[in-house]
């Protein structure tokens, strides 16, 4: 293809220098490939075989509907123009072939098929311009769609993950077909496009090593390009400093400059209920990030209505007295506190009556809890549960997570040693004043699923798959693997 490009460049130059006739599509296919026919080169009876190949090749294409609709627009297809002599095709052929570094099968990206008909047209040997429009035809739509599928899967993933779990709450950006046709322009750079795809992601490249060195067992191999998937559903590196929680180690680490300064244990959200359920019965901690910017310390608890429902209601109406032993207060619809022995318990409205637990010891949140925007009353904190950290299974939460060593964790987000003393007194001394600390500066928080990981030696570590997310993503991922 390098002599293609060559001479192309010399037969756009010769007309130019002479200042002759431009050349149409047709003279440059005919003098690139040294094959006279393609002088009679049509464009109507080309879209013609365009639209039989989107026929036949209907059910093996990645995104039938868009390449259809490219092919109908008023731009239509652009890969033969601007990219079969310039050598797009070799270029992108080469990052195709290669997609087995990332665990990902070269063949469905219709490898094979594109470099029989590249190397048929190039043989010399086609004799009818109908074959000869219909290799074109293959070559245009089988290219298009194999580079808008690779950039979509190096970029987002192999598959949705909002498709696979109800509690996965990270944002996540597919293409869409606007997307695909800025992609397939004119101006389209098939390397520098390939090469801005391929991740990122510190992990994500050590992985692919292990990968690549070939040296995993079957089994392994499998656990590697989960963690791979998810990495890419990510999309970015981490920073240089963030707090990450992985739920099935049921760990949080402290990590800035690429060193982890602190590893604890955390207690994650409960299984009692079906994993990926979208009924908001489940407990499990969900997959999602963002910004710890403040923190309460003595913080008052807001008791989300699903726990009111299901458990305090049940406890308040055998014993109006169970709020008061455990420091709790209880708002009535025009949001004034009541006493609880003159409520009638067992009336519908109690359902939307707000309860809250007032800062101390016995506070389940503890001393201090940890805030980060999200909708889904989802945070980091304290317990007077010590005794949990110890066990070996500490998915025991309503779904937020809960710290081993708060004051740790709170000097590592303030970064202020004068402040970071004043919070640990406070929290030893379980001070009934409650008081906000907003931090200067945000750091990212990542609440992950990882049950393949590596340790600080790139060794790999396995845990518990606690929510059973594996099994569903190793089948979604199955048909597209090597």
């Amino acid at each position: 293809m390098r002599n293609l490009v060559l001479v192309y460049f010399l037969f756009i130059l010769s007309f130019t220098s002479c200042q002759t006739k431009a050349p149409t599509f047709g003279d440059l296919l005919a003098t690139s490939l040294d094959q006279k026919l393609f002088k009679d080169f049509d464009s109507i009876a080309y879209f013609n075989a365009i639209q039989i190949e989107l026929k036949n090749k209907n059910s093996h294409l990645f995104n039938p509907r868009w390449m259809s609709e490219i092919a109908d627009s008023s731009r239509g297809f652009t890969w033969i123009h601007n990219q079969l002599l310039t050598g797009g095709t070799d270029t992108l052929l080469h990052y195709l072939e290669k997609s087995d570094e990332h665990g990902v099968n070269p063949s469905i990206f219709h490898t094979e098929e594109i470099r029989k008909a590249l190397n048929r047209l190039q043989s010399k040997e086609i004799t009818e311009l109908n074959e000869a429009y219909t290799i074109l035809a293959k070559i245009e739509l089988l290219s298009s769609d194999a580079l808008v599928a690779y950039l979509n899967i190096l970029e987002n993933g192999l598959v949705n993950p909002k498709k696979l779990y109800g509690r996965y709450f990270v944002g996540h950006n597919r293409y869409t077909l606007k997307k695909a046709k800025q992609v397939l322009d004119s101006t389209l750079n098939v390397a520098q496009i390939a090469r801005e795809a391929q991740p990122k992601n510190g992990f994500y490249k050590k992985f692919q090593q292990l990968l690549i060195a070939g040296n995993l067992s079957k089994e392994n191999r499998t656990d590697v390009l989960m963690s791979m998937e998810r990495l890419r559903w990510m999309g970015q590196d981490f920073p240089d400093k963030y707090v990450f929680v992985n739920i099935p180690e049921m760990k949080l680490r402290m990590i800035e400059d690429g060193a982890i300064k602190q590893i604890m244990n955390v207690c994650v959200g409960e299984t009692e209920n079906k994993a990926f359920s979208k009924t908001g019965q489940n407990h499990e901690t969900p997959m999602m990030s963002g910004t710890l910017d403040r923190m309460q310390v003595n913080p008052v608890w807001n008791i989300p209505k699903s726990i009111v429902k299901k458990e305090l209601l049940n406890s308040v109406r055998a014993n109006p007295g169970y709020l008061e032993s455990r420091n709790m207060v209880v708002y009535n619809l025009k949001g004034q506190i009541v006493d609880p022995y003159t409520i009638n318990w067992q009336a519908d409205s109690v359902e939307n009556f707000k309860f809250k637990q007032n800062p101390g010891f016995d506070n389940s949140l503890g001393n201090i809890k940890f805030i980060f925007a999200n909708p889904y009353a989802i945070y980091l904190h304290d317990t007077p549960a010590k005794q949990k950290f110890k066990a070996s299974n500490r998915a025991l939460s309503h779904g937020c997570v809960r710290v081993e060593d708060p004051a740790s964790l709170a000097s590592f987000l303030v970064n202020n040693e004068k402040e970071a003393a004043k919070i640990a007194t406070e929290i030893k001394d379980s001070i009934n004043n409650s008081r906000w600390v907003k931090m200067k500066t945000g750091i990212p928080v990542f609440l992950s699923y990882y049950t393949t990981w590596l340790d600080e030696n790139n060794k790999i570590e396995q845990f518990p798959d606690i929510y059973g997310y594996d099994d569903r993503l190793r089948l979604a991922m199955k048909k597209y693997l090597n």
